[in-house]
């Protein structure tokens, strides 16, 4: 049997024109027009749309989406110093899968703190979604790994380009 729907105490607009549901089936009643403004993702072509009354799904938890549609509207921006790097990785895909553009400055600056600690995770987010420059510094530390940790880590593809370079630094030596 299905759950009910929770609907968001922060998102539940009483003339909002658009509602989200996340994967853990929390319901999110926003503006339109507010996506449309600060997002690419979630603006519908001109001239179609959703009714008022449709529900729209997304795969997103609600932790993940209370995050993003905070950067939708004209207030302050939460802090996320203190969000949990899962968290956070998950907002900073979401934001980049929606274009929400301010959500994305702000989670690429904290990925950009994390790559230390997180040094796999902020590389292949970087590598997805062509920040160069992150992506330099993090696979510094994610390439400096044993075969074992590389191939449970990465992606078969990245494994492989991995091994190689590996290869070849161990070859000729590394400058």
């Amino acid at each position: 049997m299905a759950g009910s729907d929770k609907v968001s105490d922060r998102f539940s607009a009483s003339d909002s024109d658009v509602t989200f549901r996340s994967c853990d089936r929390v319901l999110f009643r926003v503006h339109r027009k507010n996506l449309e403004v600060v997002s690419e993702g979630f603006a519908p072509p001109d001239g179609t749309g959703t009714s008022p009354h449709e529900i729209v799904s997304l795969t997103e938890s609600g932790g993940t989406l209370e995050l993003l549609f905070q950067f939708i509207y004209p207030q302050k921006y939460p802090d996320l110093k203190d969000v949990e790097f899962k968290q956070l990785a998950a907002l900073a895909e979401a934001a980049e899968k929606y274009q929400v553009y301010s959500a994305m400055a702000v989670c690429n600056c904290r990925m950009g703190e994390a790559y230390e600690e997180h040094p796999h995770e902020v590389m292949m987010y970087a590598m997805r979604h062509g920040y160069a420059d992150l992506m330099d510094k993090s696979e510094r530390i994610a390439l400096d790994v044993s075969q074992t940790v590389a191939f449970e880590c990465f992606p078969p593809q990245v494994y492989i380009a991995w091994v190689s370079q590996a290869g070849i630094e161990n070859k000729f030596g590394t400058d």
